[in-house]
């Protein structure tokens, strides 16, 4: 048998083999004998059904067992003599069986490049604490008020803020092209708008009926709409003034809350629960950013196409070449962090525990309020260990990083 190994990319292995007629002969007498025992062929007993009869039934199915056999032997034997690591599944690109019953196979096999691990836990990073506190905890409280809030029917024309409940029905000329339908809520001037809605129904009361004429762009997103002059007549069913409570005690407590310092409290510790989230998930960018760019190298194909399959689901973006061509420095940069991950865990000895991964459902299932064994099947699987392990190095890197401290307002 004859192996030989090429390297035409870093992250590229080809391994061609030639294995002598006698061992695809051999190896298809082995697994003879091995089914003439097992065969149940009736007329025969188990073990003394001839071997012609045999290799009749068989036909070309032995040969392609036996000459995958030994193929699969003889791919494993040559990734560890030769300190092979695949990074993925080796893949059969050719296999041919002559007729003198020679094999020659070329197998390419994904690897993760080498590179020189250096002193990755020296990295210096700058945690940035979020601005604009004040402003956030207004927001949330605003928030709180709006789900909270009351509608009260008014006998007035409707105003900015006002809502209104609307029969609707979309005319291109004579022709209907949408609707009618009924009881829709829209928000007298709100920014979702067309500017043209919002003026026609500015100043409506209960029964008015009102059109306004849009001509969408060519480029609308909505190609249906797009280039296109559509009428909108609507009629008014309802006027609603919104009323927000009082923060007040009696606020805080129907939701929940003891009193108002209670409510307060909690929004305080929310914003700097996010905000200590946040800060983390920054860390991380910015130490994936300096792996990535200080070790220079070419991910493996199958694992930068993965993320590019990610990155379309993920942004529900439409799979087309010039798409991918533009997420493609993305794609190369978290496949290439993911060969830094495994290096770095191989090195340190970091390992996904199953007691790790029911932790993570146990809390999934608190902040989610589904059960545990709903979620268990959908993080028990490579992908969502991997993300643990990931996790995992950034956590340690992170631990052992010189890490400043901007003094920014609270």
């Amino acid at each position: 048998m004859e192996i030989r190994v090429k390297s035409p990319q870093e992250w590229l292995r080809e391994v061609e083999i030639e294995f002598e007629p006698e061992l695809l002969k051999s190896k298809m007498e082995s697994l003879l004998e091995e089914y003439r025992n097992k065969a149940k062929i009736p007329g025969f007993r188990p073990g003394r059904v001839p071997k012609h009869i045999l290799e009749r039934r068989l036909g070309n199915a032995l040969e392609s067992a036996a000459a995958e056999e030994l193929v699969e032997q003889a791919l494993t034997e040559a990734m560890e003599k030769r300190g092979i690591k695949p990074a993925s599944q080796p893949k059969i690109e050719d296999l041919e069986i002559t007729p003198d019953k020679s094999i020659r196979v070329k197998a390419v096999i994904e690897i993760i490049p080498e590179f020189e691990l250096d002193d990755y836990t020296a990295l210096t990073l700058e945690r940035r604490q979020p601005v604009g506190f004040d402003d956030e905890f207004d927001k949330r409280l605003a928030t709180l008020r709006n789900r909270c809030a009351v509608f009260q029917p008014v006998q007035r024309p409707a105003q900015p803020g006002d809502y209104v409940v609307v029969d609707y029905t979309l005319r291109e000329g004579d022709k209907i092209v949408a609707g009618p339908k009924s009881n829709v809520t829209l928000e007298v001037g709100a920014e979702g708008n067309h500017p043209d809605i919002n003026k026609a129904l500015t100043g409506v009361s209960v029964g008015d009926e009102r059109s306004a004429d849009i001509t969408f762009p060519a480029d609308h997103p909505d190609k249906n709409l797009a280039g296109r002059t559509i009428t909108y007549h609507l009629k008014v069913r309802r006027v609603r003034e919104k009323i927000l409570p009082e923060v007040t005690d009696e606020f805080a407590q129907d939701l929940g809350y003891e009193n108002l310092d209670a409510l307060r409290q909690a929004i305080n510790d929310e914003i700097l629960a996010d905000r200590e989230e946040q800060m983390k998930s920054e860390l991380h960018g910015q130490i994936i950013d300096q792996l990535t760019s200080r070790y220079q190298f070419e991910p493996p194909a199958s694992w930068v196409q993965a993320h590019l399959d990610r990155l379309l689901r993920e942004f529900n973006l439409p799979d087309t070449p010039e798409v991918r061509e533009k997420l493609k420095p993305a794609a190369l940069k978290s496949a290439r962090f993911d060969c830094i991950v495994l290096r770095i865990a191989q090195k340190e000895n970091l390992v996904v525990t199953d007691e790790e991964i029911e932790s993570r459902i146990q809390a999934l299932a608190q902040t989610t309020g589904r059960k545990p064994e709903e979620i268990a099947p959908y993080l028990d699987n490579s992908s969502y260990r991997f993300q643990t392990l990931q996790d995992k190095v950034l956590q340690l890197i992170l631990d052992r990083a010189s890490v400043k401290s901007q003094t920014n307002e609270r």
